[in-house]
Order: C-alpha cells, then sequence, then structure tokens
C-alpha cells in the first residue's frame, strides 16, 4: 500500500488555511498542500517536540511563500512542478 493511501485527509480548517493563502498570490492550493504534507513528513522524522506538527508543517508553507528560510530550495521539485502553470 503506498504512502499516499495511508495518510489521513488535511482538516477543513487547514484547507480553509491553505486556500486563503493561495488566493490572490502566485501560488496554488495544491502546490501549497504539497509544501504542507512535506512539513508533516519533515516534523516526524526530526521535528521539535516543543512545536505541533500543524505548526511546523504551516511554517514550511509560510516559507515556501516568502523564499526565506530554505523551504523552497528543499521543495525545488514542487515549485518546478507548478512553475510551468504560472
Amino acid at each position: 500500500m503506498s504512502q499516499v493511501r495511508r495518510r489521513k485527509p488535511l482538516s477543513e480548517s487547514v484547507k480553509a488555511s491553505l486556500r486563503k493563502k493561495a488566493e490572490g498570490t502566485r501560488f496554488f492550493y495544491g502546490e501549497l498542500a504539497e509544501v504542507y504534507r512535506k512539513g508533516q513528513g519533515a516534523y516526524l522524522s526530526a521535528g521539535s517536540r516543543n512545536v505541533p506538527m500543524a505548526a511546523w508543517a504551516m511554517g514550511r508553507v509560510n516559507s515556501y511563500m516568502t523564499g526565506k528560510g530554505g523551504a523552497r530550495t528543499a521543495d525545488a521539485k514542487i515549485y518546478s512542478k507548478y512553475q510551468k502553470k504560472r
């Protein structure tokens, strides 16, 4: 079974937050959702236990959007995938 099938769906509040972030910017909802998922995985592999997983993942999304902090470099594959659609 692939990992994509086992993971839980994003909550409605996370979806709404990602849609709001994507609205009026050059980023797409699907793109931000992928980055959020990678943030969740990064938390599980080496995250700080002083920060909730949702905050860690949303922080990665924010870093990706601003281009600061290295998330865009780490998620370069996602960025280039959606760059074609811009």
